[in-house]
């Protein structure tokens, strides 16, 4: 029997009717943390020589700031803006453009979606320092990924969703008769918790 109110609050809340503000000419500003873990590889020629390393699997936690618009129903363009402090080091930053499409669950509050975009970052984030920083934004970023939106007011949404992300950077120099290279990937699979805002 006490299990009754629980339930019939858990169907109230996902049945009660979504708000609707995932159409054409909503804005939307979500904020996010996450965490997860990476993984990757170095591979390294010099001389002749190449040799190559696995990173092994680490944690790590970051947040991010995604202003959106919606350019047609469900469909929101999505820069996001991924911020890493790091100690003894500047700040490392990516930039991506993101496209996200909402499926429309009639009378609920959830609209899951999914995820694609691409951008350039400083640095390759990790938890508490800096896998790799450059002096431009010469990294490249790529986001797949899926989630879910709980309408829990008019305009507020909780944003759960799990993001693949690869990072990757190369580099070379001449080295008399061989060319020196490196090249570098990092991949993570991410876990982001936040808010979303909608407000026209």
């Amino acid at each position: 029997m006490k299990w009754i109110i629980p339930f019939a609050a858990i169907v109230v809340f996902m049945t009660s009717g979504s708000y609707g503000q995932i159409k054409q000419g909503m804005w939307e500003l979500s904020l996010s943390g996450n965490v997860g873990t990476s993984s990757g590889s170095t591979e390294k020629t010099t001389g002749g020589l190449t040799i190559k390393s696995e990173i092994a699997a680490s944690g790590y936690l970051s947040f991010a700031l995604r202003p959106g618009y919606y350019v047609i129903d469900g469909l929101v363009l999505e820069p996001e803006i991924l911020w890493t402090a790091n100690e003894d080091a500047p700040p490392s930053l990516s930039f991506t453009g993101n496209l996200a499409y909402h499926f429309v669950v009639p009378q609920s509050r959830m609209a899951p979606f999914v995820l694609a975009g691409y951008g350039r970052a400083n640095g390759i984030p990790s938890f508490q320092r800096l896998e790799r920083r450059t002096d431009g934004f010469d990294v490249s970023v790529l986001n797949i990924g899926a989630g879910m939106k709980f309408f829990v007011a008019l305009r507020v949404a909780l944003r759960i969703e799990y993001r693949f992300q690869r990072y990757g950077y190369e580099t070379s120099s001449s080295g008399g008769v061989f060319v020196n290279s490196t090249k570098e990937t990092r991949v993570f699979h991410n876990f982001f918790f936040g808010l979303s805002f909608f407000f026209q």
